[in-house]
């Protein structure tokens, strides 16, 4: 089993079919096949061999699908980096995986050039694009040398196809080890649940993130669709790409959505292409939903997963989903809810959730304690996100355990309180952190983004916030900010800001 194999039976059946649309370009079934080989066999031909980890450090570009894929038809391991990292955190995470290659673009060259003196085992660097004065070989050039005609040795299920480091919201980032089974299991499953083989899905979430790759990528690919690749998302390109292009899905996070809806223009917006829209990475407020479904007319869908669950664990079609619920384990995929201790909890009770299948990962590479810390030996792993469930299997996400606010032993959960603060007409984006509180221990904070123009205060947000929720969830500070920070699967990066509050305390 190889996760290249997943466009195997389109190649031969419709191999004119377009597979890929990136701006003007367009690559068909048979092109990305031939693609795939000259990638494996070129990389193959440089002296990696079977077992080595290449990393890929590429933004949403064609060429990362394509040096996947081909880099796990070679039988070499992937390695993913975050297009949006810097410095720091490629040197920890190439010196982690002891990556002996690198694939990177022209823009990211220099991050690689200062920390590759730091790195032994990197021996090679290859160039999307080319490099100045030829100091590295070029991915174009690999390709050159590699044989579209190229037959691999085969994998086997149980090898590990790829790492993806997990984002570091609470400390340095972990390696989570998928085989090929995982990856390939994940990505069939997902299209069979959302995808027809004459979908065209605009994947506007970063496909260095497992949930733009695996599921909105891959599971298209795997259903024999076409793909739309959006190198970055900006709200007004991407709604003319939608005119443009008339995808009959569209896959993004919650911030996407948001944008979408405060554009001024939407509703001239011919946008009725779009049969229904995916959403995971990050909870969903229910009042977007129904904006959603309301403004823009889109059917809504969402999963949940996380890197450690090859990204999905649970998912339902469209038809079948549930306001404010990620669905039920997809597949063969087992969920409960447990406390504390471990136990199983009824329905509507809230604890930690928890996936076992064929969805759940190998565990962290290089790190057998912190695999142990989640993934436990009857196979389950918990995945530290606060839940419950309905009589029917319905799992309904609350938020991070980490980001939980203990307000005087009232638990405040920072995603509800962003929900019933987002429908306010002048916020944009915000995020809710616990900061430190001499009486109470921990209180809520907001970091507001007002929508441009608009100005507040502390008094009139609480004044908002007074009639829609407890006293003690409602902000007793207020920073206005020009973003909010995020990652680029969307989530939110609480753990910045709240270090931060809590560092100018100690420091008093």
């Amino acid at each position: 089993m190889n996760i290249s194999d997943i466009i195997k039976r389109h190649v031969g059946n419709t191999p004119d079919k377009t597979a890929i649309i990136f701006g003007e370009r367009c690559i068909t079934y048979a092109q990305l096949d031939a693609l795939i080989n000259q990638t494996a066999h070129g990389l193959l031909k440089t002296g990696l061999k079977r077992g080595d980890v290449l990393s890929l450090f590429l933004p949403s570009l064609p060429e990362l699908i394509v040096s996947y894929l081909g880099t796990a038809r070679a039988g070499i391991t992937v390695n993913v980096v975050n297009a949006m990292l810097r410095e720091q955190e490629v040197l920890y995470i190439l010196k982690d995986c002891q990556s002996r290659a690198i694939i990177v673009d022209k823009a990211r060259l220099p991050i690689v050039e200062a920390v590759k003196p730091e790195l032994k085992s990197l021996e090679m660097v290859m160039v999307h694009g080319g490099a100045e004065n030829n100091r590295y070989a070029t991915l174009e050039s690999v390709l050159d040398q590699g044989n579209e005609d190229f037959k691999p040795i085969g994998t086997k299920g149980s090898d590990i196809c790829h790492l993806m480091y997990t984002s570091g919201t609470t400390g340095w980032p972990k390696g989570v080890m998928a085989t090929h089974l995982n990856i390939f299991h994940n990505a069939t499953e997902f299209g069979k649940v959302h995808f027809k083989p004459d979908d065209i899905t605009m994947v506007a979430t970063p496909i260095f993130h497992c949930w733009g790759l695996i599921n909105g990528t891959f599971g298209t690919l795997s259903k024999g669709g076409t793909v739309i690749t959006v190198e970055r998302f900006y709200p007004e390109q991407t709604l003319e790409e939608i005119e443009r292009l008339k995808p009959t899905v569209f896959q993004g996070v919650p911030p996407m959505y948001n944008l979408f809806l405060k554009q001024p223009d939407i509703a001239e917006r011919d946008i009725s292409s779009v049969v229904f829209c995916l959403s995971a990475a990050t909870k969903m407020p229910e009042n977007l939903i129904r904006q959603i479904e309301g403004t823009l007319k889109w059917r809504y869908g969402e999963a949940w997963g996380l890197t450690e669950s090859s990204c999905v664990g649970t998912t339902v079609p469209y038809t079948e989903t549930r306001m404010g619920s990620c669905g039920k384990g997809m597949d063969d995929a087992e969920i409960k809810v447990v406390d504390e201790a471990g136990n199983s909890l009824p329905s509507g009770e809230q604890g930690e959730l928890c996936v076992k299948g064929t969805c759940v990962t190998n565990g962290y590479l290089n790190k057998p304690d912190a695999t142990a810390d989640v993934f436990d030996s009857e196979g389950w792993f918990h995945a530290g996100d606060i839940a419950y469930m309905d009589e029917d299997g319905y799992a309904y996400i609350v938020d991070r355990k980490k980001d939980m606010i203990n307000v005087g032993g009232e638990k405040v959960f920072p995603s509800e309180v962003e929900d019933m603060m987002l429908v306010h007409p002048k916020i944009r984006d915000l995020i809710i952190v616990g900061i430190p509180d001499e009486l109470k221990g921990e209180a809520p904070k907001a970091f507001i983004q007002l929508n441009e123009g608009e100005t507040s205060t502390l008094e009139e947000i609480r004044e908002f916030c007074k009639p829609r929720m407890a006293p003690y969830k409602a902000p007793v500070a207020v920073e206005f900010v020009d973003e909010i920070p995020r990652s680029a699967a969307g989530k939110p990066l609480r753990r910045l800001l709240r270090d931060k509050e809590w560092d100018m305390k100690s420091d008093e």
